[in-house]
């Protein structure tokens, strides 16, 4: 079943990392920053980062306890409850909502949320075919992220020091 899904998955829904992704990753690992992800991903969507970037997300720097993923968690964005644990899990760690900066490439389900949740929020907008304004939606209106980012290399620069 899982092999269907997957030939199915990639062939209707086609996916691609985002440029400079690797690099970016590599560069806050580098930096000693605490890296996560939340998404609304199915079990594929792990098994993509091997096939199109040839790592595991762990190999790139993403810490296995800061991975929020609907399949996992029974939670979507955009929800709060995937944001609120890892909220929880920073916090945990010392580490306050004003110090995370979360990056995402839709209004709605990244922005929107972790701006609820009180964590600093940044826009790529550096991928026509995957930014998702959403300036329809009554969550999106008037919402500005903190930042927006054109190129994921520009991230280092603002939070890798």
């Amino acid at each position: 079943f899982q092999q269907l899904a997957l030939e199915y998955e990639v062939r209707a829904h086609p996916v691609w990392p985002m440029p400079n992704l690797a690099e970016c990753l590599g560069e806050l690992r580098n930096a000693g920053l605490q890296l996560g992800i939340v998404s609304n991903a199915h079990f594929i969507s792990v098994e993509l980062f091997p096939a199109l970037l040839g790592t595991t997300v762990e190999q790139l720097g993403v810490d296995p306890q800061l991975q929020y993923y609907s399949y996992r968690h029974g939670h979507a964005k955009p929800g709060l409850r995937m944001y609120q644990l890892a909220e929880q899990a920073l916090a945990e760690r010392g580490v306050t909502v004003r110090q995370v900066l979360f990056v995402g490439n839709d209004m709605l389900n990244d922005i929107y949320p972790a701006t609820r949740v009180g964590f600093r929020t940044a826009l790529f907008a550096g991928d026509a075919r995957s930014l998702r304004r959403r300036e329809d939606h009554p969550s999106a209106t008037g919402l500005s992220p903190d930042l927006v980012l054109t190129d994921l290399l520009a991230l280092v620069g603002c939070v890798g020091r």
